[in-house]
């Protein structure tokens, strides 16, 4: 049993009816249903109706259904921006949104002209030095890196870096941000070994500051990413070492198996690919399949990108016959 909001399912009824209290919040259909009421009761300028539309936007965005973000965000820069001069706080954090979701979509080029509109608005409200300035300006350097310009990608990122250190010190999960981000420039120059102490910094910094819940995913994401730069500079026991402690964080604050899990089981075996070890990233692949398999379904998209993968690695090592059955499984 599906929900009209498409995004849970349920065993049955019953279940459903069981589970309403914890999804009603994050019910689009039901959103939905209630903004066109308050839109008819309120009008469309009210706040109640832009908190709403906000959230349905933020809902969507989350569940990858960017097509209906986009909607929210136009609506909403169209309905209120005359309203907050198109220089507001609210239409401004909207547009940065909208930016992302253009980033998801690959419209890069559009991505690019919001979130300079962002940074801009953002600089007039509150002057060179505060968080989101320094955030705008990390999220533009992540899209520049994404066209391939890497050093003004770079410039980006050491002026986001040097303000949020001045805001906020060294220990701070935006700075820890900032500096994986400049890792990932140097990575992809060809300077892996500067790039390796920068996410060294960036895990110490993570590990600082954001304990043994559910913020500890930031650390294992920190600890995937060093492990590559170790697995890049030839470090394999090293690598396998963080990789197995960033598996460790996820298992022990998800201890059932999901698709959390499954990711990164699946990112593994893409840096293992990429650094040429395909037996090994066929091994991490072929794990993540099997969660992917039970969480997800054997007919979704992201167990097919995966089989797809797993073809791809079979191809390359030769095994051209169940590269083939798998190409088929996957598409």
């Amino acid at each position: 049993l599906k929900c009209p909001c498409k995004a849970v399912f349920y065993c049955n009824a019953e279940c459903q009816r069981a589970s309403w209290e914890g999804h009603r919040g994050e019910c689009v259909f039901d959103l939905e249903r209630k903004l066109r009421k308050d839109r008819l009761r309120l009008g469309e300028r009210d706040s109640a109706v832009l908190g709403a539309m906000l959230l349905l936007g933020g809902l969507y965005q989350k569940q990858d259904r960017l097509g209906e973000a986009e909607e929210k965000y136009l609506e909403l820069i169209e309905i209120f921006g005359p309203m907050e001069g198109r220089g507001g706080e609210v239409v401004a954090e909207v547009t940065k949104s909208l930016g992302k979701v253009y980033q998801a979509q690959g419209k890069l080029d559009d991505a690019l002209e919001m979130l300079k509109r962002a940074l801009r608005v953002f600089r007039r409200l509150h002057g060179d030095e505060h968080i989101s300035v320094g955030k705008a300006l990390n999220d533009i350097g992540v899209i520049l890196q994404q066209k391939g310009l890497l050093d003004r990608a770079m410039a980006k990122f050491e002026q986001a870096h040097e303000m949020c250190c001045g805001l906020f010190g060294e220990d701070h999960e935006i700075v820890a941000t900032v500096l994986s981000n400049m890792a990932n420039v140097l990575t992809l120059q060809g300077k892996g070994a500067e790039a390796m102490p920068m996410r060294e910094k960036s895990l110490d910094i993570e590990r600082r500051t954001q304990g043994s819940g559910v913020k500890a995913i930031r650390v294992a994401t920190a600890l995937v990413n060093l492990g590559s730069s170790y697995l890049d500079q030839g470090m394999v026991e090293e690598a396998q070492e963080r990789f197995e402690e960033a598996l460790g964080i996820v298992r022990r604050i998800h201890p059932e198996r999901n698709v959390l899990e499954g990711k990164f089981l699946q990112h593994i075996g893409m840096v293992y690919s990429d650094q040429g070890g395909l037996e090994d990233a066929l091994a991490w692949y072929k794990k993540a399949h099997r969660i992917f398999r039970k969480t997800l379904g054997p007919d979704s998209a992201e167990l097919g990108a995966l089989t797809c993968d797993i073809a791809s690695t079979l191809s390359k090592l030769g095994k051209f016959d169940e590269a083939l059955e798998k190409f088929e499984e996957g598409l």
